[in-house]
């Protein structure tokens, strides 16, 4: 990643024009018909317990894997005292005994044995939920889509006091833990919950923790969720519900995943992956007004009773806030915090602001890291942003590696745009993004 990304060499004050605590007015979570499909479905709302979504390659970070188990220790005794149970699901189940074993291998049953031996040497005692998306020829045991209405299986995930959501297909977590009808073109629009995702909602409701990477922190929101679906082809063609075998059309499920997080659309491997122009796209054909997109190796810590969101790890967490124009951006990194229910964003205790100086910078190409390319990259636009806010420079823009048509990406710095710097790079706030073709 660039080093700008460190703004290293940057001049910085102890005072400037900037606010110390920055309040920027951001819209709300979701559109209307959003909120009421969640509710009429009788999900979680706003209720006890955390969440920690990680936007993906979690790379054993010791900051998030211990802020898990922390939230998980009911009574703050120790780590001991904090009960994981494992849900692998989203990815694809093992083709052999052997695949099965090798916790090194990437499949439903290795990744729980991974997850396992991860949180265990934090302190955690771990449940391996027995849940795949399909029957467990290895081990004899009724894994599949029944497993999850199992008596059983739900008291042991009520007797833990935190549920990890491993990677892998968003999509599959629904097929496994959600009892759906699925219309002809897979948009799961009718559903219910199962045993096992009431229990883990029991978890949330006992003040315990619900963490998941990758899939696992998508699964987490309520309507519309994404299924698919990349920048360039979502602006071309727009959104559409369902899940497609061409994983370049914006797909999404009106329904959406669990709903123990709704205040907005999630997305994760967000900045990493070039995939805010997706998600802008999907909140304006869907009418929501929030998307909050996670980089990989970090997460967003959300107290579910308050809507406050604490930012940890190594990269960032954008919130946009979006309308029939564009969005805008605010980009967070360790210790900044966000109301996702007010739309206020404020600096990490450590901050200190950026004095802007020098030129912006020249329009880049392949903005939103096109699968397309030789080298795809990552953080174009993220980097493209913070280039911007290095700068003295009011506009900067970048263009799609396609070109039928060939889109721009405008970024442009408002009177109340905020930018500072934390002990993990450099933040800002209030920077208005439109698209437009070209």
């Amino acid at each position: 990643m660039p080093a700008i990304r460190n703004l290293t060499g940057v001049a910085v004050a102890a005072c400037s024009v900037l606010l110390t605590a920055t309040q920027l007015t951001v819209a709300s979570a979701s559109g209307g018909g959003a909120t009421a499909a969640a509710d009429k479905a009788g999900r979680a709302s706003h209720g006890q317990g955390s969440l920690v979504l990680i936007g993906g390659a979690l790379k054993e970070d010791a900051e998030i894997v211990q802020r898990i188990v922390d939230l998980a220790d009911p009574d703050g005794d120790g780590p001991a005292r904090a009960r994981i149970a494992l849900v692998t699901a989203g990815a694809a189940p093992a083709e052999s005994a052997e695949e099965a074993a090798d916790p090194d291998l990437n499949n439903a049953a290795a990744n729980g044995l991974y997850y396992s031996a991860l949180f265990e040497s934090y302190g955690a005692d771990t449940y391996a939920v027995p849940v795949d998306t399909t029957q467990d020829a290895f081990t004899g045991d009724a894994y599949g889509p029944d497993n999850a209405d199992s008596p059983r299986v739900a008291q042991e995930v009520r007797r833990s006091t935190g549920v990890f959501f491993g990677g892998g297909d968003q999509t599959d977590y629904v097929r496994t833990l959600m009892d759906c009808r699925p219309a002809a073109d897979e948009a799961y629009r009718t559903c219910r919950r199962t045993k096992v995702l009431s229990a883990v909602d029991t978890v949330l409701r006992k003040d315990g923790v619900v963490a998941g990477v990758s899939a696992g922190t998508t699964i987490q929101q309520g309507a519309d969720m994404i299924t698919g679906g990349e920048s360039y082809e979502a602006w071309r063609d727009g959104a559409a519900p369902g899940y497609f075998d061409d994983t370049t059309k914006l797909g999404y499920l009106p329904y959406g995943g669990f709903g123990f997080f709704d205040d907005g659309l999630l997305d994760s491997h967000f900045g990493t992956w070039g995939r805010q122009a997706r998600m802008i796209r999907l909140a304006q054909d869907t009418g929501h007004r929030q998307v909050v997109g996670i980089d990989e190796t970090t997460a967003l810590v959300v107290d579910r009773a308050t809507g406050a969101g604490e930012v940890i790890g190594r990269n960032g967490v954008s919130v946009l806030a979006v309308d029939r124009r564009g969005a805008s951006w605010s980009y967070l990194t360790r210790g900044d915090r966000v109301d996702l229910r007010r739309g206020t964003v404020s600096r990490a205790a450590d901050a200190i602001d950026v004095v802007r100086a020098g030129d912006g910078p020249a329009e880049r190409a392949d903005i939103w890291d096109s699968v397309a390319a030789d080298d795809p990259g990552v953080y174009s636009l993220v980097d493209q942003a913070l280039a911007l806010m290095a700068s003295t420079a009011s506009v900067a823009t970048g263009t799609t590696l396609e070109d039928a048509p060939r889109y721009v990406t405008t970024l442009t710095v408002q009177p109340t745009t905020a930018v500072w710097e934390t002990t993990a790079g450099v933040s800002f706030a209030g920077l208005a993004l439109t698209i437009a073709p070209r």
